[in-house]
């Protein structure tokens, strides 16, 4: 890593002493082979990630759709047995997430991520077995559990290869395929409730978890043989793409060593404010979903049927993937300078959001005419964009080192998605549909919260107040504060 010190440094020429290689500009070599580099990731790293989410999107938030094609009277659920199945992912998500994100700095990730996608795609297909809710709550935990490590490692793993000027959008395109998801599993509902429903004695929903399960099968056997590890130790990333890949990370002061959990670690991430903010702010985040989460059951109760109602999510969520890619890439184009800061990216977006989630509560006690209901889903998707760009300013304030920064992701995640999902049983209760008032108003109270903390976190980063350090950036500190000042009394 580059020391603080001015020192004479060569690269493709010389530099004069002092100055940094922030201030270098790259050969027209250098530009070359960074750019086969980041080509090659691209193809590799960037596309699977997508389609990683993309089953992963598909696998976790398909029980609106099964709902809508007869789980609930196949399995005779009542009262809030629906919701419970909903959480009882979450418990395994979050038991896992953490220990699953610090065990990524020690394996390889082209072995673990793959087999994660594998075996959630063989539990969804047995998922087509159960036959009452209790089956439905042991295979949901079971979900949860093999899902934990997905997303976390992904956004670990992206952080280990790009740039603060790539970071964003590529965190986007990959967060974008679980959106792409819920238009394709609208697809597949609709389909699958107007053809598959009763074919071979099986209803519609048993046929959604078999297809899209065994999606996530195929998917994850491909990324055993396109996926990178880290830069030192990928076997198809060697000699001058290693070294470039290497030092993008050093220019960019994100730590590629590995220093194993120590006190520097714990400090970092539980006795700075960042990680309490981020953590609460991703629960206000993911609160801000509830809208499209319940828009196929608002739908049907309103009337519709079950193939309008799924068929109408997938141009939602293709739209919802265009805007969180345009959210990203517009926070990687305008990251520089004081309001250029991800910071102001999440404020827009939640103030954004939150003037729509006004009018659902406002308008007629929150039953809005249907008109007004397709503008405000089509309206509140930049929540959506903000959780890649947290990320991405998680992977920025955490690059002290590598354990920091994996285990603040998985935090930030898991207890992030957990809390929504406890609050969405009572919050957004389906026997409250089509309304839905009390989410409406707890969704709305959330994301203005959602803004306030983000001010306060933008104000201690730029004020450098508790940031995360480095290990030796930590002992030089306290070193320099028990130094006992020399007398400067000269006796001769």
């Amino acid at each position: 890593m580059l020391q603080d010190k001015p020192q004479s440094t060569h690269v493709d020429g010389f530099i004069e002493d002092g100055e940094s290689l922030d201030q270098v500009q790259p050969s027209t070599t250098d530009a070359q082979v960074e750019k086969k580099l980041v080509r090659l990731l691209d193809y590799r790293l960037m596309i699977w990630a997508f389609w990683g989410y993309f089953a992963n999107g598909l696998d976790r938030n398909n029980m609106p759709n099964a709902q809508t094609t007869g789980l609930s009277e196949d399995l005779h659920l009542v009262g809030n047995q629906y919701n419970w199945a909903l959480t009882m992912f979450f418990i395994g998500y979050i038991i896992l997430q953490i220990p699953a994100n610090y065990i990524i700095t020690k394996v390889r990730p082209s072995i673990m991520l793959p087999l994660i996608v594998f075996v959630w795609g063989a539990i969804v297909c047995f998922m087509a077995l159960v036959t009452d809710y209790r089956g439905l709550y042991g295979l949901r935990i079971c979900l949860g559990l093999t899902e934990a490590g997905f997303y976390p490692g992904i956004v670990f793993l992206l952080g280990s290869w790009y740039t603060k000027d790539e970071l964003a959008t590529r965190t986007a395109v990959f967060v974008a395929g679980s959106q792409v998801s819920g238009a394709f599993s609208g697809l597949i509902s609709g389909a699958i409730s107007s053809s598959l429903d009763g074919a071979h004695g099986m209803r519609g929903w048993k046929w959604l978890f078999i297809i899209e399960g065994l999606i996530a099968v195929v998917i994850g056997f491909a990324g055993f043989f396109v996926l990178p590890n880290f830069p030192h130790n990928t076997r198809f990333i060697q000699g001058e793409l290693r070294d470039m890949a290497i030092t993008r990370l050093e220019r960019q002061g994100r730590s590629a060593a590995i220093t194993g959990l120590n006190m520097t670690t714990f400090r970092n991430l539980f006795t700075t404010p960042f990680i309490y903010l981020f953590t609460c702010m991703f629960i206000c985040m993911q609160m801000g979903m509830g809208i499209l989460q319940n828009f196929p059951i608002i739908l049907k109760t309103l009337g519709y049927s079950a193939s309008f109602a799924n068929y109408m999510m997938v141009p939602i969520w293709c739209w919802v993937g265009i805007v969180i890619i345009a959210q990203g890439k517009l926070s990687d184009k305008f990251n520089a300078g004081t309001f250029g800061h991800r910071a102001f990216h999440i404020i827009g977006g939640a103030l954004f959001t939150l003037v729509w989630y006004i009018v659902l509560v406002a308008v007629n006690g929150g039953n809005v005419p249907i008109g007004l209901l397709f503008v405000c889903a089509y309206m509140v998707p930049p929540v959506f964009g903000i959780s890649p760009i947290m990320m991405t300013w998680v992977n920025e304030i955490y690059a002290c080192d590598r354990e920091s920064r994996a285990l603040a992701i998985a935090i930030i995640n898991s207890i992030g998605n957990l809390v929504p999902n406890f609050v969405n049983v009572e919050a957004w209760n389906v026997t409250d549909a089509p309304a839905y008032r009390t989410g409406k108003i707890t969704t709305m109270g959330m994301t203005a919260a959602m803004v306030l903390m983000c001010c306060a976190a933008y104000l201690l980063q730029i004020n450098k107040i508790m940031v995360p350090k480095p290990s030796q950036q930590i002992v030089d500190e306290e070193m320099d504060s028990k130094k006992v000042p020399v007398d400067q009394d000269d006796d001769f």
